[in-house]
């Protein structure tokens, strides 16, 4: 590095101040110093000079306008540029092509700033040593050591890998059977045309996928739309193995095609798992991942170029690394929640009485949108349902009366079970605690909790069925298992049908001692029917003997 950093200031590209700093900057490296480190500390070196700060993409925004220079100061600038990079070409920091191809691009008057030459350049150098033969030879080694591909599609990228073939991450994906590449300036910008066409192409990756009848519609997204921005949804609909899947997706259809824009053409992260319900339903081992690119250098536009590749749990590994080429999705290969298990699902609830509050119309849309969106777990499938599920962060969105808004909506899940009226609170981010107050079922109820910022106190839910236990009211809120507080409310009666439908086998083979059992274990064991409801709640109910 010493003798590096000499040779920057002998051709008068840094001072002797600016090497001091830079070479404090690379020391943090540990690692074998590339020509890309060297020409991020240039920049550094740069933007320090004339900003007196070092440059941070966190809080630094680079704007350099829309304006044309004047001829003159274009030509001026142009010059000084070609002599900066004349000097980066002799410090041996860029090779002939790099040097040709931005000599190009700065007579073609792409820059209007030095810092646009060196981060490109930086971005540039990056990538091409992102790409080189040592690396790429690396991963082709693990693709082929994790079955990603066969012996022969290995031998014919060994062999392209050596007489530089491979200039893009995306072109691996045609050496992989299980895999296919999409540039979707290759397709029409009809949706009639393009969006089978797309999909006809996923469904060649694994013989499984094949499908019949496929329909589409393009809806006004009502739930993402706001004020004068409206949105669209895409629900996509085809038949395999004589189930009807459905997959809701994001699309801009009023600009399809324009500007060279590919954003909305079609949602790459949300179409395919409709092939991903078929690879559940039949137990695959394998699931569809999209494929993105780590560096997008030298891609005209970001959405328009992807992959889909079809992998097992163990072929992921390699994957998962800062080098590899490929950034694949995440996708769930446990809890293969089939579409017979949400059927089966749907119709106990019914039995049971939680959708006895809505409306047929009601229904049958939330039973739309279950089979339109990705279900990880049943809870997902009843979520979907008005007033079943509350659902919020534990981090409050609503400063001013939160506490009045969560018992309010407490009120709407038991169906006026449990139906508080002059609901307040005194929250204030800046004192030590709220009091919250509700009347219900005759009595008033007051209580204090603490603030800690814009965190709810939890003791809120213990709160809650406390004062429905002395009420003697018919049910409780249960707790779900979830990233955000979620809430449901079940009466015991509707447990106990439950219990007795659906988890008599499991208690029947149960020591006599056990047969008080918690909600939980009920629950848990009841063909997942409400998936990971915690202990929390810590009521037990009385189990009945077997018959």
């Amino acid at each position: 590095m010493e003798s590096k950093i000499q040779e920057l200031i002998a051709i008068e590209l840094i001072n002797t101040a600016q090497a001091t700093e830079m070479i404090e900057l690379l020391s943090r490296n540990k690692e074998h110093l590339t020509n890309g480190q060297y020409l991020y500390g240039l920049f550094q070196a740069e933007f320090k000079k004339e900003t007196g700060n070092y440059y941070s993409s966190f809080d630094t925004v680079l704007d350099f306008g829309e304006e044309q220079l004047k001829e003159r100061e274009q030509n001026q600038l142009n010059d000084s540029l070609l002599q900066y990079l004349t000097k980066v070409k002799k410090a041996n920091l860029i090779n002939d092509q790099q040097f040709s191809e931005q000599s190009n691009r700065i007579k073609n008057n792409q820059y209007v700033h030095l810092f646009q030459l060196v981060l490109d350049l930086n971005n540039q150098v990056n990538f091409d040593e992102w790409m080189s033969f040592k690396k790429l030879d690396k991963f082709r080694k693990e693709l082929l050591e994790s079955g990603v591909i066969n012996q022969k599609e290995n031998d014919l990228l060994r062999s392209d890998i050596k007489d530089k073939k491979i200039q893009s991450p995306f072109q691996l994906i045609d050496y992989c059977q299980k895999a296919r590449f999409f540039d979707l300036s290759k397709y029409a910008n009809d949706p009639k045309t393009y969006l089978e066409q797309i999909h006809k192409t996923t469904s060649q990756i694994l013989p499984e996928l094949h499908f019949t009848d496929f329909r589409f519609e393009i809806k006004v997204d009502t739930a993402a739309s706001f004020r004068n921005h409206i949105s669209h949804k895409l629900v996509t609909s085809l038949t395999s193995n004589g189930i009807t899947y459905k997959q809701k997706s994001f699309i801009v259809p009023d600009t399809i095609g324009q500007d060279n824009n590919f954003l909305g053409k079609i949602d790459n992260q949300q179409y395919y798992h409709i092939f991903n319900k078929i690879l559940k339903d039949t137990q695959s081992p394998y699931r569809l991942h999209l494929i993105s690119s780590t560096h997008d250098y030298r891609q005209t536009n970001s959405h328009q170029y992807f992959g889909i590749v079809a992998l097992k749990k163990g072929q992921l590994p390699m994957f998962r690394y800062a080098d590899s080429y490929w950034n694949l999705s995440y996708e769930s290969f446990k809890n293969p929640l089939t579409s017979q298990t949400i059927e089966h699902a749907l119709k106990e609830y019914q039995k049971l009485g939680l959708f006895d509050h809505l409306e047929k119309d009601q229904i049958s849309n939330a039973i739309q949108t279950v089979y339109e969106k990705q279900n990880t777990n049943l809870n997902d499938v009843l979520i979907s349902f008005p007033q079943i599920i509350m659902s919020f962060d534990l981090e409050l969105g609503n400063l001013e009366n939160p506490y009045e808004e969560i018992v309010t909506e407490y009120a709407k899940i038991s169906h006026q079970e449990f139906n508080p009226t002059n609901i307040h609170d005194d929250f204030d981010i800046d004192k030590p605690t709220v009091s919250v107050s509700f009347d219900f079922n005759n009595q008033h109820h007051e209580t204090e909790f603490k603030v800690d910022g814009d965190w709810i106190d939890t003791r809120l839910f213990e709160y809650i069925n406390q004062v429905i236990q002395e009420s003697k009211s018919k049910g409780k809120f249960y707790s779900l298992y979830g990233d955000a507080a979620e809430f449901i409310y079940l009466t015991t009666q509707t447990i106990q049908i439950h219990y007795r439908k659906q988890t008599f086998g499991i208690l029947r083979r149960m020591p006599k001692p056990n047969r008080r059992i918690t909600i939980h274990t009920l629950l848990y064991n009841s063909y997942d029917l409400f998936l990971g409801v915690t202990t929390g709640v810590g009521l037990s109910v009385p189990i009945p003997r077997p018959s």
